[in-house]
Order: structure tokens, then sequence, then C-alpha cells
């Protein structure tokens, strides 16, 4: 059979589904997500659903991405397998994001406290950046169940290199 129905693009080779794609973040994907040298890097292709009026990427969306992406990697470089909400962030829009277009995060991380994980990347197109963010995340430490994953997943990272 054929069919007229056009197929999906691939993310980039290392990306997979997004696992913690659950609540709001499963109604703005799909989204995918790649570990890459220690690294996490969150990835989207921009589709209809995901711009304004104009027809580019919403803000909004883009904000999005690089507020979990910010998250991740504090996550990360905490070695919290848990929830990390944000507490501070900022964003700059630096250019448009076309329809088609793949826009991947990347993070570094900056300085971790016992509480608080601060980092900041780009989010790029295939264009170079598009955004620019810093972020504050809050790490959470034992039972706490405000910030608890209602999905009970756990993040799976590869253990840091010494």
């Amino acid at each position: 059979m054929n069919s007229n129905k056009p197929t999906k693009p691939r993310p980039p080779e290392g990306f997979e589904p997004f696992a913690h794609a659950d609540g709001f973040a499963d109604h703005v994907g799909p989204l995918f997500m790649a570990i890459r040298d220690g690294k996490s890097s969150l990835g989207f292709f921009v589709e209809p659903h995901h711009c304004n009026p104009a027809a580019i990427c919403h803000g909004g969306m883009m904000m999005t991405v690089m507020d979990m992406a910010i998250g991740v990697a504090v996550a990360m470089a905490a070695e919290n397998s848990g929830f990390t909400p944000s507490v501070n962030l900022t964003y700059d829009f630096v250019a448009p994001g076309y329809p088609g277009d793949w826009l991947e995060s990347k993070v570094d991380w900056v300085h971790t406290t016992y509480k608080t994980g601060f980092a900041n990347g780009y989010l790029i197109g295939p264009k170079g950046p598009v955004m620019r963010a810093n972020g504050i995340c809050k790490i959470v430490r034992g039972k706490d169940e405000r910030f608890e994953l209602k999905s009970g997943k756990k993040f799976d990272f590869p253990p840091k290199s010494t």
C-alpha cells in the first residue's frame, strides 16, 4: 500500500525519545535526548504545532526545551536522578527557528552547591544559535513529596569518569 503521508525525519544519531516526557513535556513533543561526552542534550524538530502566528518556532517552546535541558544538566552534575525544578531562568532570543529545523540544546554546567545548580547554554539550529539561556535549579535532597517524579521514573545517567 502506498501512502502519501510524509515520514517524520529522524533525529541525529544518538538521540532517543525523551523518556521523561510525562505531563506537559508530552504535549509539546516529540522531544529527544542524547548523552554525549558526559553531557546531555535535548532536541526536537520544529513542527507546525510548535509555531507562532508568524510561522516560526514559538518562544515558549524554545524556553520549555531549554528549561528542561538546564534541569537535566544540573541533575547530571549533581548526580541526582530526581527532578530539579527551576528557580530562575533567563533567555535571549537570537534568531528564529523555522518549521522543519532540528533545534538542539548545548548546556554547560557552571556550579553546584548542596541545594542549587547553575548552568547556561544555547539552543542551536542549522545556522547557529537561536536562543541563549541561563538557569538556576533546586537540587532536591532526600524525600520531598512536592518534587517527586510522579511517574516513578528516575534519570539514568552514565557514571562520571574520575
